[in-house]
């Protein structure tokens, strides 16, 4: 092989060997050392301390005191306080943001004492959770107004490595005192040979003398003991799981990944789903001037039945195109003028035609109410059709540049959810449900008093105070309903739950 002319670091003309001066050696690739991700690591900016400790375990003993009475109430509160306290204090927030988020979970932690529909005590506990969770996670860097739904998904993996290494974490300052105990070691040895010895002639003892038996008469409940144990060890792992995260080493920005659809094929996606929207607004059209009576005839629907049914696909409908729309705004590669108009136009009609479905799914369930009444059920779906709603208006805001510098999407989203369930718990969703069964019934002089029973003491106050407004018999109904339940509250501190002592007081002067 001729070496003339070859100069240090050459390839050859098959790019299969490399000139090092005096040889030709095979060219191989050059290595790239790729390292993980930041969401993937669990480094930490700060160490335990006796703090951290004693939160975990004040958290764990109220966590104890409301997972046994199996009641939210006072001690679910205290618990969301308790940890959102400790992440201030022993978890080192940093930033305004993480603290104002700690300081929402507690406000919504607070309902857990006031309300007692199942229809906001689950939400409300997820949303303290997911504050905390936030707070913890952003306590030195980062924004909820710009986060990115990549890196909401990162900050959660990252956030569930450090909850699962919370335990190791919180607790490493008591390996501090090992050594320091080595100098009992001799003392704990002779205790255990001391402790047969000393069970033996208890036992004999005890079997001579029936006063010295009654000394060993312990009311101990082993099973009580290992449910309490485990019970504080759970609400201990949560508390040193958010308190890892908090110290853990701030995540830098995540933005999506590289790869990209094709701008046609995104385009493509879109124009099919606003064809099926557009077909769908004909459709509505159709119904509503009448032009669709045989079509109607023949599937053997009434048009009151018609414009009464539907709405929980319609619903449905709804929340997939905005997952959708979001999906296809993020991987849909936009490189020309042209191909980011024709996103934006689609996007556009997209979400206007969706709003519309939206619209008719809102009015079919009002139709349908008229006829049958009021559940929590159709309430919710009201509301989650208004919230779907004011989603696809920010997002139509986003997708036509609103404060480009910025991802505000998941948080304006996150904001919105935060009122809405803000405002539920003020309204009290479950005695808006009573206040408009009791105007149905005035006109229709019906109601399902079967349905009443199943509702929480959040609704007993406006059952009875608004019996009065419909047939004696309907009253009769919501009398018998309403004051099922007990008339006096002696619940304990810990399960103290303002609602339940409302519904008490209000049968004990109305019943």
């Amino acid at each position: 092989m001729p070496e003339g002319g070859s100069t240090v670091g050459q390839l050859s003309p098959d790019g299969r060997w490399r000139w090092d001066g005096t040889s030709w050696q095979p060219a191989t690739p050059a290595t790239v050392t790729r390292s993980d991700p930041g969401w993937l690591k669990v480094e930490l900016r700060n160490t335990a301390t006796w703090l951290t400790v004693a939160c975990a375990l004040i958290v764990g003993l109220l966590a104890d005191q409301w997972l046994r009475v199996g009641a939210f109430g006072l001690a679910a509160s205290l618990t969301v306080a308790i940890i959102a306290l400790s992440l201030i204090f022993a978890g080192r927030l940093m930033t305004r943001e993480s603290r104002v988020l700690a300081a929402a979970a507690v406000l919504f932690g607070a309902w857990l004492m006031v309300r007692g529909s199942p229809w906001l005590l689950w939400p409300d506990l997820a949303m303290s959770f997911t504050l905390l969770g936030l707070a913890a996670s952003l306590s030195v860097r980062g924004s909820l107004m710009d986060l990115g739904i990549a890196e909401l998904m990162a900050r959660s993996v990252h956030g569930a490595m450090h909850g699962f290494a919370g335990a190791a974490f919180s607790f490493r300052p008591l390996g501090r005192v090992r050594m320091r105990l080595q100098v009992v070691a001799p003392v704990a040895r002779g205790l255990l040979i001391a402790a047969p010895i000393a069970l033996l002639v208890a036992g004999l003892l005890a079997a001579a003398d029936p006063v010295f038996a009654s000394f060993f008469n312990l009311n101990f409940d082993l099973g009580r003991l290992m449910t309490d144990l485990a019970f504080v060890a759970a609400g201990s792992l949560v508390a040193a799981g958010l308190l890892r995260l908090a110290a853990a080493e701030p995540l830098a920005r995540v933005d999506g990944p590289m790869w990209r659809l094709g701008s046609t094929e995104g385009l493509v996606v879109l124009s099919v789903l606003d064809a099926i929207f557009a077909a769908f607004a004909v459709a509505q059209a159709m119904a509503a001037t009448g032009a669709a009576g045989d079509a109607l005839r023949a599937a053997g629907v009434t048009y009151a039945d018609y414009a009464r049914s539907g709405f929980f696909q319609l619903i449905w409908v709804a929340g997939i195109t905005a997952v959708l729309l979001i999906l296809f705004s993020r991987i849909t590669g936009l490189t020309e003028r042209t191909t980011r108009r024709a996103f934006l136009v689609l996007a556009q009609i997209a979400i206007g035609l969706t709003l519309l479905i939206v619209f008719v799914a809102f009015r079919r369930l009002s139709l349908y109410e008229e006829a049958y009444g009021f559940t929590m059920l159709r309430l919710y779906s009201h509301i989650f059709a208004v919230w779907i709603a004011i989603v696809f208006i920010l997002l139509a805001a986003e997708t036509a540049g609103a404060f480009p510098r910025r991802r505000w999407l998941v948080g304006a989203t996150s904001l919105s959810a935060m009122a809405l369930l803000l405002a539920l718990n003020l309204a009290n969703p479950e005695a808006i449900v009573v206040n408009l069964n009791i105007d149905h019934a005035r006109f229709t002089h019906k109601m399902d008093p079967q349905y009443l029973a199943e509702l929480s003491s959040d609704a007993t106050p406006t059952l009875l105070a608004n019996r009065s407004l419909v047939d004696q018999s309907i009253g009769r109904d919501i009398s018998q309903v309403a004051c099922a339940g007990s008339r006096s509250y002696s619940a304990s501190l810990a399960a103290f739950n303002w609602s339940d002592a409302a519904a008490a007081t209000a049968r004990r002067e109305g019943c």
